[in-house]
């Protein structure tokens, strides 16, 4: 099959799983609502997320409680979230990022939450124990989590496929091209775990003049089999035309690719960089009580699994992972898919946006040193294997945009 024929089946993959979740949500049996009590707004993401918010949480809560819920779509951009829990009247419940929530929980901005409001955990762990590690905080909760994984092209490696992230820098087992982002958030965490740096010591190792020596050392092993990409569809496709053998992507769309060519991509697990999402309560939120509940409805571990049965993110509750079962409507395992799920989760790095906001400005400037040294060079040697993505040496452009966005 041409690699212009299996770009468009990923094209029709995806736009058939966007279609699967709009079916579902207008046909699913929800049942009669109770009376109305009132409104609930809430700020979140659109597309297929959105839409599987709608399927798990909206729609069942509305019907349970009587409550409408109005969502507010935005970028996840600290700015618009400021608009909006400043609006009037502001939203009752918000769906941001880590770095946005220690930023407006610091500022005041946010309720605080007690763990103690949230559906207990099963048997005798509490639900601290339950939830992942970092998932809970004075003023929010985790949902669900979304990563950079490895993908790989198993046709490149039909007798010896990678199986761990320290293929990323062995081109000699594993030749070809990798597709890295064009900037040194995620790329520089990437090459350190590939140099057998454990995830919990990445961000202490990247902060110190030999570690940050470290990660540039391993890219130059690997310098002349990287393209870099921009946009977020661009290390898909370049696997399925056999641009790269190995791409750095985010797991949605790792996922939508895979399920139209299971035998055709691989994952690597081992060495992904995660990321969460978690609601909090605006301070000036005229409905406190009800998004308080909303809150407590949406991180049911049963509800956190019918999301994760919609959409590749790992539910953030260890007790939902063994509700997860196949999609509802394609027939796929989907723990197998899921960044949380125990064998998946294994050697897990977290991201650290905060990390990045400060202590990221010298790491920027010699990454974008570096890659202007490296298309110089490639120019001086008139290499043909040089790609259209170094003609922006200082790139990373793409850098400044929310990665939720990109999923």
């Amino acid at each position: 099959m041409s690699a212009q024929c299996n770009s468009h089946r990923f094209v029709a993959t995806s736009q058939r799983l966007a279609a699967v979740l709009a079916a579902i949500l207008l046909f699913a049996p929800f049942g009669a609502k109770a009376q109305e009590t009132g409104t609930l707004s809430i700020a979140t993401w659109g597309g297929a997320y959105g839409q599987s918010q709608e399927i798990a949480f909206f729609e069942p809560f509305a019907k349970e409680t009587g409550t409408k819920i109005v969502t507010e779509i935005y970028d996840g951009s600290l700015e618009a979230i400021r608009r909006l829990i400043k609006a009037d009247p502001p939203v009752d419940v918000v769906d941001v990022s880590p770095a946005t929530l220690a930023t407006l929980c610091g500022e005041g901005l946010l309720e605080t939450i007690d763990p103690a409001s949230l559906d207990p955990a099963p048997e005798t762990e509490s639900v601290e124990q339950d939830f992942f590690p970092g998932s809970l905080s004075t003023c929010g909760v985790a949902s669900m989590a979304w990563s950079m994984a490895i993908a790989f092209d198993r046709r490149s490696f039909p007798k010896n496929p990678p199986s761990d992230i320290a293929a990323l820098l062995d081109t000699k087992t594993f030749p070809g091209k990798r597709a890295l982002p064009a900037g040194p958030r995620y790329t520089l965490e990437l090459v350190l775990l590939a140099d057998g740096v454990p995830p919990e010591n990445i961000y202490s190792e990247l902060a110190t003049p030999a570690g940050a020596d470290r990660a540039f050392a391993a890219l130059d092993r690997i310098k002349g089999n990287i393209l870099w990409w921009d946009e977020a569809q661009e290390p898909i496709e370049w696997l399925l035309e056999k641009k790269a053998v190995m791409a750095a992507s985010y797991s949605g769309r790792i996922f939508r690719a895979a399920v139209g060519l299971r035998k055709r991509l691989g994952i690597i697990w081992d060495g992904q960089i995660y990321d969460l999402d978690l609601w909090a309560i605006p301070k000036g939120a005229k409905s406190k009580d009800a998004a308080k509940r909303f809150i407590g409805f949406a991180t049911k571990p049963e509800r956190l699994a019918a999301q994760a049965q919609l959409i590749a993110y790992g539910p953030m509750r260890k007790s939902a992972l063994d509700l997860v079962g196949p999609h509802p409507v394609i027939n796929v395992d989907m723990k197998s898919f899921l960044p949380t799920s125990p064998d998946n989760f294994k050697k897990a790095l977290r991201f650290d946006d905060t990390w990045w906001s400060q202590n990221g400005e010298p790491l920027k400037k010699r990454f974008a040193a570096w890659r202007a040294a490296l298309k110089a060079e490639k120019a001086a040697s008139q290499d043909p294997a040089q790609s259209p993505q170094d003609q922006d040496a200082a790139s990373g452009k793409r850098q400044g945009a929310s990665p939720r966005q990109e999923q």
